[in-house]
């Protein structure tokens, strides 16, 4: 079975090494020059999404990878606070859960570690073709062109594979634009790092329709796996930062967001939190200057049909087909549930046991079934900035987020001193 994968994102790259590994004949196709050349910082991994890493990769490559990743004691709990950084509602995580925190960058150069040859950078998808056979060609805009049994789309927001599929894009924005950066902690900047933060990630929302993700990101502190017990497959260990990223409808922000370069987005952000705590806009100052970069939140409408095409030679995962926004913290680690279900429908083809448009079929109607509430639950704070944004939402929530920060603390102590006298 030849495979052809569009897009070296985390989806893409962990089905390749699914099928790599199998046995498949599989090649990843990817405009970028590399795979160090990707926007992101960190990425949440539930325990679907590790199970799925730890049955496709080798044992040394899952320890690096685990080397790589803050474990689940950076992710204790995740705080939704306001401006001011007063808790509101404290969501704490399952301390039995696998869960992995890494970075974009080193997740993707992990996941090309061994696939030499597979991994085709520089390589700018322009279409496809069916074939009478059933089989598919894609071609790329040098000129090239690769033949097989089957073409996945992991191309993302706005995939071209997806949109030929469809005859229109898949996704839409949302009217919701992100700002996002990393302070580096070092001796300089440690002191400002919220206590807050050491438990896990922060999501703050301000009055005025203007949100926050923040999250302490220090893999070497509470690493899953001791970086130096790596040998065979080298850990690739981020320096410890804050990742921080702002959200703010559309309107709220300059026409020219999207051109501006990484200090005219630190003059904006730095205005956008004029009204929140002072340590949050002093954190935010003191971010590597290089790294502000804004980009646009779009998703699909996750009541419509997923893959309003027939099944047949060409399929999407990830992004491609069930975009979402950032505020969920889920698309990674749905793509690389995408990549496993897919690998798995593969593997009975492989077997005999199937056939291949049946594969695409099972494939698409199980992705169908659990993509659209991740897509809900990625939508919903986005609910709370609309809100917020109206003149009458504006006024509640100046008065809403003292009060309700205020009883979620006194809520909190009670519990606390119920629990000691128990």
């Amino acid at each position: 079975m030849r495979v052809i994968v569009v897009g070296a994102g985390i989806g893409g790259l962990t089905l390749a090494q699914a099928l790599h590994r199998a046995g498949d004949d599989v090649s990843v196709h990817d405009r970028d020059p590399s795979a160090s050349a990707t926007g992101g910082y960190r990425l949440h991994l539930d325990e679907r999404a590790c199970a799925a890493l730890r049955r496709h990769l080798r044992p040394a490559h899952h320890q690096a990878l685990l080397a790589s990743s803050a474990g689940p004691g950076a992710f204790r709990r995740l705080a939704v606070t306001d401006h001011r950084l007063r808790v509101l509602v404290l969501a704490r995580q399952d301390p039995s859960g696998e869960r992995l925190l890494i970075g974009r960058v080193p997740l993707r150069r992990l996941l090309t570690h061994g696939l030499d040859g597979v991994v085709r950078f520089g390589q700018e998808f322009t279409g496809h073709e069916v074939h009478a056979d059933g089989s598919v060609t894609a071609r790329f805009a040098d000129g090239s062109s690769e033949r097989g049994d089957l073409l996945v789309g992991a191309d993302g927001v706005g995939s071209r594979v997806a949109r030929a599929l469809a005859g229109r894009p898949t996704s839409t924005p949302v009217g919701v634009t992100g700002i996002a950066g990393r302070t580096p902690v070092d001796a300089r900047t440690r002191e400002l790092v919220p206590d807050l933060l050491r438990a896990g990630p922060a999501l703050a929302f301000a009055p005025d329709g203007v949100g926050a993700f923040l999250s302490l990101h220090d893999p070497a502190t509470v690493p899953a796996v001791d970086p130096a017990a790596c040998r065979d497959v080298p850990a690739d260990v981020e320096a410890p930062g804050v990742v921080w990223g702002l959200h703010a409808l559309d309107h709220r922000l300059p026409g020219d967001v999207r051109e501006r370069d990484p200090a005219g987005l630190a003059e904006l952000v730095t205005d956008l939190l004029r009204s929140w705590s002072p340590g949050v806009r002093a954190l935010v100052a003191a971010a590597d200057p290089g790294s502000p970069a804004s980009f646009r939140f779009s998703a699909v409408d996750p009541d419509a049909d997923l893959t309003p095409w027939p099944a047949g030679p060409v399929t999407c995962l990830g992004d491609a087909v069930h975009a979402m926004p950032p505020t969920g913290g889920s698309a990674a680690a749905t793509a690389i549930r995408d990549a496993d279900l897919l690998a798995g429908h593969l593997a009975a083809v492989r077997a005999g046991s199937t056939t291949l448009p049946l594969a695409v079929h099972d494939y698409q109607r199980q992705m169908a079934a659990y993509a659209p509430d991740v897509v809900r639950g990625s939508l919903a704070p986005l609910r709370w900035m609309r809100a917020a944004d109206h003149p009458a939402g504006g006024l509640l929530a100046r008065g809403a987020l003292p009060v309700a920060a205020l009883a979620a603390r006194a809520s909190r102590s009670l519990r606390g001193r119920h629990g000691r006298a128990g």
